[in-house]
């Protein structure tokens, strides 16, 4: 019996020793994976090493019938009013029209420039719906007051329906939108999909 025991314990030493060794390996997320070939690959025919290319036809010139495009093509129109001077932009003051024409609920805030006139000047944002503002777009106003836009305000809009979409900033005067409107006397901003 003696002698049994003398062969058992350095077995059962290497089995508790591989068990910790796998119990450690495991803290460490470290695994194995034996997988038998599937029937699905065996069948499967072997790939040949020179795979066949099949022949690439040379490009034909065009026949004289064919015009280019570029002499089909109209010119470009000219643009309907040259832009704006500006210096002559940046002393514009007005409010702000917006128009939602995406898919996505927006919300537009307005961060005014810190002047001394403009002391408590607040941040303040407008919610929209898609497609809110329709062609005309919604003339924007504070709570207390009328909204009047000057050079160096931003104006920025950002989806909230998570879709990490976002419109600016602008920089009333100094980017070229929203567009100064002068039949209103109004700044205009249609906010675009992507």
């Amino acid at each position: 019996m003696k002698r049994l025991n003398h062969k058992l314990y350095p077995v059962f030493i290497i089995v508790l020793l591989l068990g910790m060794a796998g119990l450690g390996l495991g803290l460490f997320e470290f695994k194995v994976w034996i997988e038998p070939q599937s029937s699905d690959t065996a069948s499967l025919p072997s790939v040949s090493k020179s795979p066949e290319v099949p022949e690439v036809e040379t490009a034909q010139p065009l026949s004289p019938a064919l015009s280019p495009l570029s002499s089909q093509l109209p010119p470009p129109e000219a643009s309907p009013s040259p832009p704006l001077d500006p210096v002559a932009l940046a002393a514009q003051k007005g409010g702000l029209r917006v128009s939602n024409s995406t898919e996505h609920p927006v919300r537009v805030a307005l961060l005014e420039r810190q002047t001394d006139s403009k002391a408590d000047a607040k941040p303040a944002h407008w919610d929209f719906s898609p497609m809110e503002g329709g062609s005309q777009g919604l003339i924007l106003s504070l709570p207390q007051d009328d909204l009047i836009l000057e050079n160096g305000d931003i104006v920025v809009a950002f989806a909230q329906d998570g879709s990490r979409l976002y419109w600016g900033p602008y920089v009333i005067g100094e980017t070229p939108v929203p567009v100064w409107n002068k039949k209103t006397g109004k700044w205009e901003l249609v906010l675009q999909p992507y």
